[in-house]
């Protein structure tokens, strides 16, 4: 009855329906709680019980599994790329950080090389780069605008926010967006400079974090899963049941075959000599079929 109603189950959800279809099924498991129920063997109680924990600890295994794949390839590809990325831009942030304090400026001492000529005001500076701005032809054009604390200049256009960029670099680019302030365009070039400061004390404690984390990966990585030896006691046990019980189904089931023989080769409640003769393999002489005259048989005149 149980595997009848997985099998039509299968069938109805729309799985192949052959007659090779799985014994296990969701809705059937509501079949053999009501089966365990009614029969009272402890051990199908047991083995409902056992199944479901199996099940779930199956799923816990496959979601250890699919998290330790995920570190290795963690361990492989991501960490190493984005701890050399650190490291890169740890570096180049303290070759532009020397390069900078290797020309200091403050506020009573402001030059700035432009176009090939000398600017010690501010805001006529920020006026000579929004000229130049203006005499760019297509953006597409990079124009070299001069140095800045020993930082080159280069002017371009951002085709997508459509504004106008002027990047800073020695071994990085620093990069700022221009706007219609004159002063506003000079306090932006000192505000990319001197947040490099700032921007690598970042980079420094994102390099440990990163360090840190793979080395916690490399430790998970090795671990198995916890709860292995309870899913393999489980699962033994399990299948001890199973196979108990499907050997008891056997001889039930042959028991009742032979009740109904013995029932259907009874005569008013007493055994029939048919019957007893059956179960030994022979026929009665009274039903046996006459032995059939061959063509070697002698014809008596």
């Amino acid at each position: 009855m149980e595997n009848k109603q997985k099998f039509i189950g299968q069938l109805m959800s729309g799985k192949n329906p052959s007659r090779s279809c799985e014994d296990v099924d969701e809705a059937a498991l509501s079949y053999a709680e009501v089966k365990a129920l009614a029969s009272g063997d402890p051990r199908i109680i047991e083995m409902t019980d056992l199944d479901s924990q199996v099940t779930k600890l199956k799923l816990l295994k496959a979601n250890h599994e699919g998290q330790r794949y995920m570190l290795e390839d963690r361990l492989i590809q991501f960490f190493p790329q984005a701890i050399k990325r650190r490291q890169e831009q740890i570096k180049g942030l303290e070759e532009d950080i020397a390069h900078l304090q290797a020309h200091p400026q403050d506020k009573d001492h402001f030059s700035i090389s432009l176009a090939g000529e000398l600017y010690t005001e501010r805001k006529a500076a920020g006026q000579a780069i929004i000229e130049a701005c203006t005499q760019m032809k297509n953006v597409s054009e990079r124009i070299d605008l001069g140095e800045y604390r020993g930082f080159p200049l280069t002017l371009w256009a951002d085709t997508q926010t459509q504004k106008f960029q002027v990047t800073m670099k020695h071994s990085l680019s620093h990069t700022i967006e221009l706007g219609s302030d004159p002063v506003g365009n000079m306090a932006r070039l000192d505000h990319a400079l001197n947040i490099m400061v700032e921007n690598l004390e970042e980079n420094r404690a994102n390099l440990e974090n990163l360090t840190a984390q793979m080395e916690e990966a490399k430790i998970e990585v090795q671990r198995s899963f916890p709860q292995e030896q309870e899913l393999a006691e489980k699962s033994d046990r399990l299948n001890v049941l199973r196979i108990a019980l499907n050997m008891d189904g056997k001889t039930v089931g042959k028991r009742q075959r032979e009740a109904e023989e013995l029932e259907s080769d009874t005569q008013g409640g007493q055994p029939s000599i048919k019957g007893m003769l059956k179960r030994l393999g022979v026929e009665s002489a009274a039903t046996a079929s006459p032995p059939a005259k061959g063509k070697d048989m002698e014809v008596a005149i």
